[in-house]
């Protein structure tokens, strides 16, 4: 008995039945016996009956059903492969094309983004409006689809992806084109695409030389590519001044003193500067709370970023920076025209980021509202002692009132979050024995301490002296933290380190 394919073909299966009828007609004995096994009449029902037996099915309208429901089957994984090659999860890709092979057949879409040059050309002879059509998913073009691909991370799919993008740009296909929700271009798509690996820079470059134009967002993304990728696109705006504003953000979040350098020199004002948001923001509050090295905040200084406007919760650069313990961007401020305006408030956290007990301890003495009076940015001080696993201001942050489920306001992570991140058993340990939820939840991942444990085993950062990050987790999952929802995908970002992989897997978590 034939098995049905893996992606059947209703179209191919009612040709075969007409194409039995017709040998039938002829003589064809073998024919004739296949629709005789089921009637004994030679009609176009009888030979579908047949084929719908030889493969195991009822009836040709049960066979029916059930290539419609493969088809459908296959068109989700389809969809799940486009999804996962324009986002960061391209090892998902992968796995689902080495699964099922004939995803690379399916059509234009899965064409475009494997940089297969010659099925596109072949689609584009039989239709050339395929340049400006949108995908009724994604709202992008061709072209959008192209440069948002990351099989470019593929060395030998590089080369076709950018031969694809340029067969759409001289068959008509727009650069400057927006589609999706109102914001992405081509160029957005590439240097969004581009992250640190270099390999998309010939669709990049490609982009540029047919005229497409660079925006505040595209230097953005840029930031986050690396230095090549600014330097590239600053060379093709006229006016750095009129155009960056987010461009900023980027290197700032990342503690790039190189970028930042660029574009300051290139004419980017710290005056006009935006936040990844788009809105207006006082650039000095988010280099510190971003944790930005002392050089960086100098350019900005020495470029014009003002030394005396607030943030948002109101705190001068000056107040910040003495909350967060920057005294080596204190004096950068003073000499910049900035003077000490700090409250009792920040006096408070300055000694509980310097574990001075005894400072902290008289100035509540003095004033014991004092704690109750800090806003929750300021409370979220608390989060920012435990990711340099410094144990000694969390407890005493603790001692002095703050509480303990203080989350910072970016990504809402609690201090346990960010000590579990960083590999700090020890203040993990603190954070527990004094009660911190352990399955409290960020607000942008969604992810409980352990899976933040698991991405910084993975991650590394350097935050904290002496990380353990296998130890964080045993002491995480001894605790009872849940395991729900946690997925070891190999070729994925943000996997965590072999060794808590393998203690994850002892403890239950399901790898795919």
């Amino acid at each position: 008995m034939p098995a049905l394919p893996a992606n059947p073909n209703l179209d191919q299966l009612r040709r075969q039945a007409k194409e039995l009828v017709r040998a039938a007609r002829v003589g064809d004995r073998a024919a004739i016996e296949r629709i005789g096994s089921v009637s004994g009449e030679v009609t176009l029902a009888a030979a579908q009956l047949a084929i719908a037996r030889e493969y195991g099915m009822v009836s040709w309208p049960a066979l029916n059903a059930e290539v419609r429901a493969r088809s459908r089957s296959f068109e989700e994984v389809v969809e799940a492969f486009l999804a996962a090659s324009v986002s960061y999860r391209v090892g998902r890709a992968a796995r689902l094309l080495a699964e099922h092979p004939e995803i690379a057949e399916y059509g234009l879409a899965t064409a475009v983004v494997l940089g297969d040059v010659l099925r596109v050309g072949r689609e584009l002879d039989a239709d050339p409006g395929l340049t400006s059509r949108r995908d009724p998913r994604t709202g992008w073009t061709a072209l959008h689809a192209v440069c948002a691909s990351r099989w470019h991370l593929d060395p030998a799919r590089a080369e076709g992806l950018c031969a694809v993008a340029r067969l759409l740009l001289d068959a008509g296909a727009d650069p400057n084109c927006v589609c999706g929700n109102g914001r992405w271009t081509p160029l957005g798509c590439a240097v969004t695409s581009a992250n640190s690996e270099r390999r998309n820079e010939p669709i990049v470059r490609l982009l540029l030389d047919h005229g497409a134009r660079v925006q505040d967002g595209d230097l953005y993304a840029a930031g986050f590519a690396g230095s090549w990728c600014v330097r590239m696109l600053l060379e093709h705006v006229p006016n750095v001044r009129e155009v960056a504003e987010m461009a900023l953000g980027a290197p700032i979040s990342t503690g790039d003193t190189q970028t930042i350098g660029l574009l300051l020199d290139a004419g980017a004002d710290p005056a006009r500067y935006r936040d990844g948001d788009g809105r207006t923001a006082a650039v000095l509050p988010d280099a510190l709370v971003e944790k930005a090295p002392a050089e960086l905040i100098e350019l900005l200084l020495a470029h014009g970023a003002d030394a005396i406007t607030p943030g948002p919760d109101g705190r001068s650069p000056y107040r910040l920076a003495s909350s967060l313990d920057r005294e080596d961007v204190v004096g950068l401020l003073v000499r910049y025209g900035a003077h000490d305006d700090r409250t009792a408030v920040d006096r408070l956290l300055g000694a509980c980021r310097q574990a001075d007990r005894e400072t902290a301890m008289r100035l509540v003495a003095e004033d014991p509202g004092l704690p109750g009076r800090l806003t929750a940015a300021e409370a979220a001080t608390i989060v920012a002692a435990a990711e340099v696993g410094d144990g000694a201001a969390v407890a005493l942050m603790l001692d002095v009132g703050i509480p303990i489920d203080s989350r910072n306001e970016g990504h809402g992570a609690t201090a346990l979050h960010v000590a579990a991140h960083s590999g700090s058993v020890r203040t993990v340990t603190l954070l527990l024995a004094r009660g911190a939820d352990i399955e409290a939840h960020d607000r942008v991942f969604d992810a409980n301490p352990l899976a933040w444990a698991a991405v910084g085993s993975g991650e590394q950062p350097a935050s904290a002296p002496d990380p353990e990050w296998e130890d964080v987790v045993r002491v995480l999952l001894d605790a009872g933290s849940s395991t729900d929802g946690m997925v070891l995908e190999a070729g994925e970002v943000s996997q965590p380190s072999p060794g808590v992989a393998s203690i994850l897997r002892a403890r239950g978590v399901s790898s795919r």
